[in-house]
């Protein structure tokens, strides 16, 4: 998140202000994956795991959740990385221009496993 400025108080995850910008982007992360025609019935969660510092690095973690009888063929295909991580791209190319800054993620940074 460039145009915010790391501070302090984003070390803690239990701080007023890291409350505050995790409520926020937690909503978005939601908005943005609930509204995705392909992944938009599976999406469970959102959670903010951590700040770093950077302009303002944020850890999260997405939930989805895929009917066991499917989750092979999900796995593969809806619910790929690849496609997670496009939505979320498409996301930020339709920000382009925004006056309230830019955000980035680093493709190499996200990580994707099943849980039971």
């Amino acid at each position: 998140m460039p145009n915010r400025v790391f501070t302090e108080e984003l070390f803690s995850i239990s701080s007023n202000e890291s409350q505050e910008l995790a409520a926020n982007l937690t909503e978005k992360l939601a908005d943005l994956y609930r509204s995705s025609p392909a992944l938009g019935r599976y999406f469970s969660k959102a959670e903010i795991q951590a700040f770093r510092n950077g302009s303002v690095i944020a850890d999260y973690q997405l939930t989805f959740l895929m009917p066991e009888e499917q989750q092979d063929q999900l796995r593969n295909t809806t619910l790929s990385r690849e496609m997670v991580f496009n939505v979320f791209r498409q996301f930020l190319y339709d920000q382009e221009g925004d006056e309230s800054g830019q955000t980035y993620i680093d493709p190499v940074s996200l990580n994707m496993f099943l849980r039971h």
